[in-house]
């Protein structure tokens, strides 16, 4: 079974019956990427998530929404099942803010679900469509503190001074990372108050912000779940404890959490992978050949010609691919020496260090009668390649 089979499974099991437990976590994690901007028409008040799906099929046909390609337009289709089971009944949403910055390069949403059984759980959104959104992602690698981040302490605590009680964080991607780092940085009253908070398949942060006191001491509350194959989860460094869940998905197609397998109350327990592995590695590899400098200028070169399309979505990029792709051509033609320079020898970089990770992991081979083969032969056989 997948994400979305548990809601319809489970939906007659109130919270009474079973604690909230780390698929419940996914399902409001996931919720976030909804357009509650929409939905609510006072952020700060309290609304049920039967008004808010009253409010959806007023705008929306549920039929169309099925047939999105991207997982992340179907998040509101959770709403469905949840006000039509014991579980979720009920549940209220407030305090949604939403900060799209294009110059600021911040891309920013959260809410906060008031369950049944008294649990609040703080929603960070991960990353969306928007290429505003992957180019802060981006800038994590260059700054400790990206303007998505700075918010998300900003809301965390605004939050706080409304809301009562204890809190549970939790976000997707870009979310997850948002939802660690609030709690981290936060006031320290409201540290106090927050019980457990949950990084689903979101990146780390860089070396400056693991040293941090504040980063260590979060640790014991947090986990980081992680399907077979993650990729957005082992970028930069993330030292909390981990679950490996078991997904129906290939690849970077694992992201999506509604491919996640679960059993009643938990997911299908897994490893991960030799690719997930191979992408930590060299990846780390990589970045460490450039200096802050380097890598700010190279994501600036490679988004100012994705911007040249004047396509706001990557949605909308590939809708006129070949055009698109047709200008970057020739915006890359149009460079400064220096910078085509720069971008070829960082790609080229890039390719090295996924070369020198692959051969670093060669399994030794021994068969009957035959010596196993050393990394040394393998480099050998590769360079005659």
């Amino acid at each position: 079974m997948e994400l979305m089979d548990y809601l319809k499974w489970r939906n007659d099991v109130s919270f009474s019956a079973a604690p909230f437990n780390e698929i419940d976590n996914v399902i409001l994690s996931y919720l976030a990427y909804a357009d509650f901007g929409e939905l609510l028409h006072e952020p700060k008040r309290h609304v049920s998530i039967e008004t808010c799906f009253k409010r959806f099929l007023e705008k929306h046909d549920l039929a169309e929404v099925q047939e999105s390609k991207h997982f992340i337009e179907r998040a509101p289709l959770l709403l469905e099942d949840m006000v039509c089971g014991a579980r979720f009944r009920g549940t209220k949403v407030a305090h949604f803010r939403e900060v799209f910055d294009k110059e600021k390069v911040q891309q920013f949403a959260a809410l906060v679900f008031l369950l049944p059984d008294g649990t609040k759980y703080v929603s960070f959104r991960g990353t969306d469509s928007s290429i505003t959104g992957w180019k802060e992602d981006f800038l994590m690698s260059i700054t400790a503190e990206t303007e998505g981040a700075k918010e998300a302490v900003s809301y965390l605590n605004d939050v706080a001074a409304s809301v009562d009680g204890d809190f549970i964080l939790g976000g997707h991607s870009k979310g997850g990372n948002f939802a660690m780092y609030a709690a981290a940085f936060c006031e320290e009253a409201v540290k106090d108050r927050i019980v457990k908070v949950y990084n689903n398949d979101g990146p780390g942060f860089r070396e400056e912000i693991v040293r941090t006191a504040a980063y260590r001491e979060l640790l014991p509350k947090v986990t980081n779940v992680l399907p077979q194959t993650s990729i957005i989860g082992q970028l930069l460094s993330n030292e909390a404890a981990h679950i490996v869940v078991k997904s129906t998905a290939a690849g970077i197609f694992q992201h999506d959490v509604t491919t996640w397998e679960v059993t009643k109350d938990k997911f299908v327990g897994a490893e991960l992978d030799a690719f997930s592995d191979f992408v930590k590695v060299s990846l780390g590899t990589w970045l460490e050949t450039m200096d802050d400098e380097t890598r700010k200028s190279l994501v600036e070169t490679v988004f100012s010609m994705i911007e040249m399309t004047e396509a706001e979505t990557f949605l909308e990029f590939g809708e006129n691919l070949l055009k698109n792709s047709g200008l970057i051509i020739k915006g890359l033609g149009k460079l400064p020496k220096e910078k085509r320079s720069e971008l070829t020898a960082a790609l080229g970089s890039l390719a090295e260090a996924g070369r020198a990770t692959v051969l670093d992991k060669i399994p030794k081979i021994t068969l009957p009668g035959v010596e196993a083969r050393s990394r040394e032969e393998a480099e050998e056989r590769s360079g005659q390649n």
